[in-house]
């Protein structure tokens, strides 16, 4: 057995317990005289005492990460019919809203084939083949991010047409539109923690 001063003891698991900014934990088992298994009893009890906050805390912040890397897929045609009347209803001229947004959807669907297929196309080896390969892949398996890159380019594009307070209108709006088609299937995860 051995001869602990407990006072002592517990004034030193106070200062611990606060280094980590965690409420102090019970320490009436400590006693003057315990052996060896007894003290690695209640070290084991501290240890999951401060722990378990620390734990949460990481669930939390992986579960953090993997919501903000969801990437889900978006029906295209739903949310380019959405982009499209909001466009018209800007700009005013169909005939230019669609001259835009073939250029802004081709650039967008070239991007997609160039990040998954992981290959850069040179503008002279861009064709009329290619180009209909990427939009039916845009069409058939659009995501967040790829919706997320068009947001961007129509924005900037449309920045032509407004003012500083117009871009940030726009910018919110085409967002809004994204935001609404999107299913976070990980919105729910912190319950499953």
């Amino acid at each position: 057995m051995a001869n602990l001063d407990v006072q002592r003891l517990r004034k030193d698991l106070l200062k611990y317990y606060g280094r980590y900014n965690v409420l102090p934990g019970n320490t009436y088992e400590l006693s003057n005289n315990m052996d060896a298994q007894a003290c690695a009893a209640v070290i084991d009890d501290i240890t999951s005492h401060l722990l378990k906050p620390a734990e949460r805390n990481i669930r939390l912040e992986l579960s953090q990460m993997f919501k903000e890397c969801e990437n889900p897929e978006i029906p295209y045609f739903e949310v380019v019919m959405d982009i499209m009347q909001f466009m018209n209803e800007f700009v005013g001229d169909p005939h230019t809203v669609e001259l835009i947004f073939a250029r802004v959807n081709n650039e967008v669907a070239r991007k997609k084939l160039e990040v998954e297929d992981k290959v850069y196309y040179k503008n002279e080896e861009w064709t009329a083949e290619l180009a209909e390969a990427a939009m039916q892949k845009l069409r058939d398996s659009g995501t967040e991010r790829d919706y997320q890159f068009m947001i961007d380019q129509l924005t900037d594009v449309l920045s032509h047409f407004t003012n500083e307070d117009g871009i940030k209108n726009v910018r919110m709006r085409l967002n809004n539109i994204i935001k609404n088609h999107s299913q976070h299937e990980l919105g729910s995860l912190d319950l499953h923690l």
